[in-house]
């Protein structure tokens, strides 16, 4: 059975409202809808300044030296040309399901979810005009199709998202580090980068460092499961998950033998919390963007809600 669409018309014409807000200014090289306070060619004029040998004399204004006998240079607002990058995390550990109930119904994996976050933060920006590229990792960068401009790009947009589920690097462990140290190399400008991932990679605080430290200014979005946060939404009917069990690395393939009691359930929610906060903590430090979501967050309140109050979107 054919997959629905990832947007309907209405949902899409919400999006069209969004801009995408960054945090610093990134000097453009041609033109596009964002101003800049950078000074460059365009017809939006900015300033005056003192003529000095070398100056474009198109720029000299001849009126005001007819009336001062001196000679000032018109100065126009530049045009940004924002270059937005989105990393989507195809692991093994994002392919990850817990068990699922008839009742429930079925359920988005976190790769299906980051899928349709990365659709939708592409839709925004080729909407205001920016470029924006894909790039998938795991144990390595994929290949990406290479930045594109404007909002007749987004079928293409959505094809790759789709090609995704059949990327080899869905059965790799993560390594976000060598991952971002090969697109850091691969791109030539800086600009916006949003890491979609659950960031399940001990290296995950210094690999997103990495890149702020290469002037990108980045973004992270922990995409969870909520049976990860709670193991007893994993467990049976009545939400127990107790007694003898063997846990199975899902990128390692390691296995694990353990009981499963209260107090290991405390333990573990103890250790998950203390995970997720160091891993925003750093983030915090290092001015780097973060938001935490689940599988079981509305998307339309995801996108329409959440990111903009986190001022990721406005």
């Amino acid at each position: 059975m054919e997959a629905p669409p990832l947007f309907d018309s209405a949902f899409l014409a919400k999006l069209e409202q969004l801009h995408l807000l960054s945090r610093k200014i990134f000097r453009g090289q041609q033109h596009a809808e964002r101003r800049s306070r950078q000074t460059g060619s365009s017809l939006e004029f900015a300033d005056f300044r003192n003529y000095s040998p070398g100056d474009d004399l198109r720029t000299v204004d001849w009126n005001v030296y007819g009336r001062l006998n001196r000679l000032f240079v018109k100065l126009f607002e530049a045009e940004e040309d924002l270059h937005v990058s989105i990393l989507v995390d195809c692991s093994a550990s994002m392919l990850w399901l817990p068990g699922q109930s008839a009742e429930k119904g079925p359920r988005l994996t976190k790769f299906d979810h980051a899928r349709r976050i990365a659709a939708a933060l592409a839709y925004i920006a080729l909407a205001n005009l920016d470029r924006v590229n894909l790039f998938p990792f795991a144990g390595e960068l994929g290949a990406d199709p290479g930045f594109v401009r404007g909002k007749q790009q987004f079928h293409s947009v959505l094809a790759f998202l789709r090609r995704l589920s059949d990327f080899p690097a869905t059965r790799q462990a993560t390594q976000m580090r060598a991952s971002f140290r090969s697109f850091s190399h691969r791109m030539k400008r800086r600009g916006l980068v949003f890491v979609l991932s659950d960031l399940f990679d001990p290296e995950a605080g210094e690999a997103l460092a990495y890149l702020r430290q290469q002037h990108f200014e980045v973004s992270a979005l922990q995409v969870l499961d909520e049976a990860e946060i709670d193991p007893a939404l994993a467990g049976d009917a009545e939400g127990a998950l107790a007694g003898d069990l063997q846990l199975v690395d899902t990128e390692t393939r390691e296995t694990y033998d353990l009981m499963a009691d209260k107090s290991l359930m405390e333990s573990y929610r103890t250790q998950f919390d203390g995970f997720v906060a160091a891993v925003e903590q750093n983030c915090r430090r290092k001015a780097i963007g973060f938001l935490q979501t689940t599988t079981a967050v509305p998307f339309e309140d995801l996108v329409l809600k959440v990111l903009r109050d986190s001022h990721l979107v406005k």
